[in-house]
């Protein structure tokens, strides 16, 4: 055994090495500050590289090994839970462990890398030039420099120089890490407990600052609610400086959605009561429970959230609340905010750099107990998580795509919560049907909201009640009766009917159709020649506000030709229906009702989707016409009447969960019909009302719908029976692609084999759903079973390859 301390870093090597570990030695110098799981700099040929540390020990390598750079400043390190997921999700998803690692490190911070110069103390052996004297009282008076840095203070080119010094070890040059841009701060007030002696007025100051904090659940009070307590800035100087009352600062882009206001807890209902009951009994069995609150649309399933957070901050931990996109959550995001100001920290890449590494900052450094957000949230640097909430848990944008880990993130918080002894809430109206199995069979506490519930009245005794609301009336009609009763538009004249009196009584109207553009297949009536993507195979589709074809796929954008390409006659036709066509007919029909079109195209066109909901919500609009992007999770109080154009749009691609998203869709939108008074009406279009997912979604039926769809899945092998690994190529010669795809396949055939996997089978290689996209053809093999990971995991794959353990969509 030696003395010496060594360590194997984990680093971002080339494609392929599954665990990529290198042992370097720990200088003397730095055998203090290294630490497990830290971050640091090690040499890696002739560059420097990010690392993070996974073992330190003593044992001498058969090999000469370079020593560690130094560790990344500030110090980071990961915790043994962040470890133990990193290693659980490249286990899981078959990624690399850095992939998985590379997660859990600061925002940006290998791009927020620049090298310094420093000296090393080592006295030059010979004579040295001027120039290199120079440099080195520079960095000796001055510190570490950048190269540019130095080269202004002496006015002279020093490239040249510095290998020289380099060279001659007087000089190294080492990796820093780049501060950012300080960002504005928000300050809040903490209460202190037992302070020192204070006269009247400052006790009576301190006792208003301690009941706030007390009637809000602990909350730090924000320096904007003083005047509201009758507190002047000098007697909370006074305060602070005589240790009764702590300052706090928040980065101000951490609360950009909150409101302002400070929310109080609302009034529960019977039902909610014995709900909440339930979710606070999660919290003292021993493992913590995980919880499944399954709740219509409007039930209140926010408000339960709200108080499973404040009970886990009376337990002295912290949480994480999960949304499925910033952008379309904002209202959950205010909601959290504000009860709980001072506490809580919005944590997503939407934020500018300094932004995001001051919410980071802030959660690391313990000011934060309390993070929202997409995904990403799960691995924020928080050190004692107490509850996690993934609210809307059904929702695909859970799922993480590109790149690598590809990780759910429903998945990953029930395993953080294992490891961290958290009580896990997932919450939707629509639950996945995976995680509504799990629940069947106890693996998940099932929790039922099935009242929709209103705003806070006073009762007949003067006691403060909750509305009790019912769900929408819905009308499903049938549009081929429509169209043989002599009705070819693309409303319904129930639908037109709902419209007018919604519009009549100055409520508003939200209409659904899933697809973007105004027309979506252009073709030839003449040779039957459709306008395509030459490199992604898929129908261009028209937009009337450019003027464009446009590809969804990859984006390619042409103008529209007068006349067809193939037979030169002009006789193009523009056929099918999107969210622009909807908004020129809802124009055609009621001219003087203000529109508003809301789809990713508005939004990729600077639109911010916060602004939209402000317009919505100030009733500066009548209609709404949008896509799924409306469906999810919005409170649109004067909403009434919802109309989706055509249900059936969704049903019928060619992926086993196409029913089940069919009917997320259908329930979820119709529930932003009447939340509030009056009651809501929804009109469902469809050309097959007798399909089972259409069927159940008028009725806000869950329950039937989950047993015909369990029963389909069970019928034909898919999840939750079978477990599924989609395996995805994409090669630029499609018969080449094909080989390679069909010699995999006979590779895993043989692994399955080999180690005796169980129920293994291997289908394909198929051309996927979209057969070429970007000038790459795509060829799928899907591994199906509960060792599909394993056998995956035994085949060496080469680029090209996609590999996604259980996937959301097979399209």
């Amino acid at each position: 055994m030696s003395e010496e301390l060594y360590a194997d870093v984990v680093l971002e090597l080339e494609p392929g090495e599954r665990r990529p570990v290198l042992t370097y030695l720990v200088p003397p110098g730095l055998v203090e500050q290294i630490r497990l799981y830290q971050a640091v700099w090690v040499p890696l040929r002739d560059t420097v590289q990010l690392g993070v540390v996974a073992r330190l020990h003593n044992e001498r390598p058969p090999f000469t090994v370079r020593p560690l750079v130094g560790a990344v400043e500030p110090a980071y390190a990961l915790t043994p839970v962040q470890w133990a997921l990193a290693e659980w999700l490249a286990e899981e998803t078959l990624c690399t462990l850095w992939e998985a690692v590379a997660l859990f490190l600061p925002p940006r911070l290998t791009q927020r890398v620049e090298y310094v110069l420093r000296p090393t103390g080592i006295v030059p052996a010979g004579r040295i030039s001027s120039v290199h004297r120079q440099l080195l009282e520079l960095l000796a008076r001055r510190g570490p420099l950048t190269l540019e840095q130095a080269r202004r203070a002496l006015g002279r080119s020093l490239a040249h120089v510095v290998e020289r010094a380099i060279e001659a070890g007087t000089i190294e040059r080492i990796p820093v890490v780049r501060p950012v841009q300080r960002v504005a701060y928000e300050r809040f007030l903490r209460a202190r407990p037992d302070p020192a002696l204070l006269d009247e007025t400052m006790r009576a100051a301190y006792e208003a600052i301690v009941r706030w904090q007390a009637e809000h659940e602990g909350a730090l009070l924000p320096q904007a609610q003083l005047r509201r307590l009758g507190l002047s800035p000098a007697m909370v100087r006074e305060l602070i400086r005589r240790g009764a009352v702590e300052l706090v600062e928040f980065p101000r882009s951490a609360l950009a959605l909150a409101s302002g206001e400070v929310d109080r807890p609302l009034t529960l209902t019977s039902e909610q009561q014995r709900a909440w009951e339930e979710i606070r009994a999660a919290f003292d069995c021993d493992p913590p429970q995980a919880v499944l609150l399954h709740g219509v649309t409007g039930s209140g399933k926010t408000e339960l959230y709200l108080r499973a957070i404040g009970e886990c901050l009376r337990r002295g931990r912290q949480a994480i609340v999960l949304v499925p996109e910033i952008a379309l959550a904002t209202q959950v995001v205010q909601r959290v905010a504000a009860r709980f100001p001072g506490r809580t920290v919005l944590l997503h890449s939407g934020l500018r750099e300094a932004e995001r590494v001051a919410s980071w900052e802030a959660i690391r450094e313990g000011r934060a107990d309390v993070v929202v957000g997409p995904r990403s949230a799960l691995f924020a640097p928080l050190r004692d998580i107490g509850l996690i909430v993934v609210d809307e848990e059904h929702e695909a944008a859970y799922k993480q795509q590109e790149p690598a880990p590809r990780y759910h993130a429903r998945a990953v918080a029930q395993r953080l919560a294992e490891l961290s002894r958290a009580v896990l809430v997932l919450g939707s109206a629509t639950p996945d049907v995976v995680t509504m199995y799990q629940a069947a069979s106890n693996r998940l506490r099932l929790v039922r909201l099935r009242e929709r519930v209103g705003p806070a009245v006073l009762g007949r005794q003067g006691q403060v009640e909750r509305l009790r609301l019912a769900l929408p009336r819905v009308e499903v009609v049938d549009m081929r009766l429509e169209h043989q009763l002599g009705n070819p538009g693309l409303f319904s004249r129930a639908l037109l009917r709902a419209i007018a009196e919604a519009l009549q009584s100055g409520e508003q109207v939200l209409l659904l159709m899933n697809r973007r553009g105004l027309a979506t297949l252009v073709q030839c009536r003449s040779c039957g020649h459709v306008e395509s993507c030459p490199l992604c195979d898929v129908p261009l589709v028209f937009h009337a506000d450019r003027r464009q074809l446009i590809c969804h796929r990859c984006d390619l954008r042409r103008l529209p030709s007068t006349t067809c390409p193939a037979c030169g006659r002009p006789t193009l036709g523009y056929y099918g229906a999107g969210t622009q066509r909807i908004e020129r007919e809802v124009r055609q029909h009621f001219p003087t009702a203000r529109v508003l079109r809301w789809d990713q195209d508005v939004v990729r066109q600077g639109a911010d989707p916060r602004r939209l909901l402000q317009a919505v919500l100030r009733r500066e609009v009548d209609v709404i016409v949008g896509t799924q992007m409306v469906a999810k999770g919005f409170d649109f109080p004067a909403v009434t009447v919802v109309g989706i154009v055509h249900a059936d749009s969704a049903i019928y691609l060619p992926d086993y969960r196409s029913a089940e998203r069919a009917f997320q869709l259908l329930t979820q939108v119709a529930g932003r019909a009447g939340r509030h008074l009056p009651r809501g009406r929804v009109v469902i279009q469809s050309y097959t009302p007798e399909h089972y997912a259409i069927r159940a979604a008028s009725r806000q039926d869950y329950e039937t719908f989950y047993e015909e769809e369990l029963a389909f899945r069970e019928r034909h092998g898919y999840p939750p029976f079978r477990r599924l690994v989609r395996l995805l190529l994409r090669h630029r010669d499609e018969v080449a692609g094909r080989l390679a795809a069909e010699e995999v396949a006979e590779r895993l055939r043989a692994e399955a084999r080999r180690c005796a996997a169980q129920d293994i089978e291997v289908l394909g290689p198929t051309p996927a759903f979209v057969s070429r996209i970007r000038g790459f053809y795509q060829w799928q093999l899907l591994v199906r079973g509960a060792d599909g990971p394993r056998v995956v995991a035994g085949v060496s794959l080469h680029g090209g390859w996609i590999v996604d353990v259980d996937p959301v969509s097979l399209l």
